[in-house]
């Protein structure tokens, strides 16, 4: 017995070709992963880098599984299939270098700093507390300069600053005072964007009881001073 089987009579073109495109891109991020997984660099990556990696491999369960039904968002990598390893290699290099976390940072290079308030009274660690519902509340304050020495002695420390680093100054005005905790050179403006987007406590010694306040003329002499030197200070040298 034989079945008769219809098929279309019509194809779109411009589907087929978005199918096709579609499919290479999820080839090639399965590829992509399927490296990472291989030479164990997904756990190396940052924190934020290794969610972007968990979101794509769910994106290409979707793709791969039967019962999918809405295109996944992948993120546009190449859409001409590798067929060696150095092409494969070369297709990774390129999405991750067209990943916000692994850019390089635009801008000058400087000092992103921490600094902890504290009660001046008993030396523990106080955070600024505002008034009313919606007043402010923060342990920390962070920055970035290209002179740390004149930013935290002169400026931070000057009760008629006007600059910028109101917060410190509101603290001041509330009786606390801060302590330089915590230090990465070289850093640019962006590096002090990202920090600002997490909390202080962990990264803060102070507050961990695992280092001590920094002196910011010797830091900063120390940064100078030192060939090819890259970290950071107080508690553990790296980003």
């Amino acid at each position: 017995m034989t079945a008769a089987v219809e098929l279309p009579t019509t194809v779109d073109p411009g589907a087929l070709a978005s199918e096709r495109a579609r499919g290479r891109v999820v080839e090639v991020a399965a590829s992509l992963l399927a490296s990472l997984d291989y030479s164990g660099a997904a756990g190396r990556l940052p924190a934020d880098a290794r969610v972007q990696v968990s979101r794509l491999r769910h994106a290409v369960k979707l793709a791969t599984h039967p019962s999918a039904t809405t295109p996944p968002a992948v993120p546009a990598l190449e859409l001409t299939r590798p067929t060696t390893a150095a092409e494969v290699a070369a297709v990774v290099g390129r999405w991750a270098a067209s990943q916000l976390w692994a850019r390089p940072d635009s801008g000058p290079v400087g000092w992103v700093y921490l600094l902890c308030f504290r009660d001046p009274a008993t030396g523990e660690h106080r955070p600024l507390c505002g008034n009313g519902p919606g007043g402010q509340y923060a342990g920390h304050y962070w920055g970035w300069t290209t002179d740390l020495v004149r930013r935290v002695e002169r400026e931070h420390r000057n009760p008629a600053w006007k600059g910028k680093g109101r917060l410190v100054r509101v603290a001041l005005a509330a009786g606390l005072t801060f302590e330089l905790a915590w230090v990465e050179y070289p850093a640019t403006p962006g590096r002090e964007q990202r920090l600002k987007g997490r909390s202080a406590y962990p990264r803060c010694p102070l507050c961990r009881g695992t280092g001590a306040p920094l002196d910011a003329a010797s830091v900063m002499a120390a940064s100078l001073t030192a060939p090819g030197s890259t970290g950071s200070v107080g508690g553990g040298v790296g980003g």
